[in-house]
């Protein structure tokens, strides 16, 4: 990799940071949750409000371990509940409660990044 692209990659990585940071300040403050938090759910989501959990770490690009990690205290609130299918598989559903705060979570995003 020349210095170049290094410098490129370097300059992509700050800017996200920086995004990320008003997003997790603007969702945490009025909504308790991390931008972490909302793109999990709105993957979950766009999977139909539930996916076997080792889909959705790989739809994530995270290990199972760190899921599960992110997903307790969204189960403790009552945003996501994990259930286990037929096959004893585990499966994560976005409840109710889940979707009416991604609804109201979404606006906030949406202004976040249009500034």
């Amino acid at each position: 990799m020349s210095a170049k692209a290094l410098q490129a990659c370097m300059d992509r990585h700050l800017e996200h940071v920086a995004m990320v940071f008003v997003l997790d300040e603007e969702l945490g403050m009025r909504h308790g949750l991390s931008w972490t938090d909302f793109v999990l759910l709105t993957v979950l989501e766009a999977a139909g409000g539930a996916a076997p959990a080792t889909k959705l770490a790989h739809s994530l690009h995270t290990p199972a371990s760190r899921l599960l990690q992110r997903l307790l205290p969204l189960e403790k609130i009552g945003l996501v509940e994990r259930t286990a299918d037929g096959d004893g598989k585990r499966c994560v559903k976005l409840r109710l409660q889940g979707r009416r705060m991604l609804r109201e979570a979404r606006d906030t995003a949406e202004n976040a990044c249009a500034s």
